[in-house]
């Protein structure tokens, strides 16, 4: 059985490869590219990880995690940015972030993360 997962970035490209990588890792891919989408996918799917872009366009990272953990707080997440600063790892983690990663994410360090985070639930 497929793992259900929802990857929320603002970009395209990132979006196409970590639908193709986890595809053929065993997930059950759902994109978002923004906030409002990401949001409408949680109303009518389960999942059990996401992936979060930190900065998406005009809205944050931070708030959507805050969102999907009110949903759904079970969800294990992982946020991912081009921008890492203490204060958003922090910030993420108190929220209820497993992990932090900084982009470019290489696919060997997010499935190394994704088998960490399984494993230290």
């Amino acid at each position: 059985m497929a793992i259900p997962i929802l990857v929320v970035d603002d970009e395209p490209n990132f979006l196409a490869l970590m639908t193709s990588a986890l595809g053929k890792r065993g997930f059950d891919v759902n994109t978002a590219a923004n906030r409002a989408d990401a949001l409408k996918l949680l109303e009518s799917e389960l999942f059990d990880f996401a992936l979060i872009d930190l900065k998406l366009g005009p809205s944050d990272g931070i708030e959507l995690l805050s969102e999907i953990k009110r949903r759904q707080p079970r969800l294990l997440a992982i946020m991912v940015t081009g921008y890492p600063t203490d204060e958003s790892r922090a910030e993420a983690q108190e929220i209820g972030a497993s992990a932090y990663l900084s982009k470019p994410v290489g696919l060997h360090e997010l499935f190394q993360t994704f088998q960490n985070v399984l494993t230290h639930r």
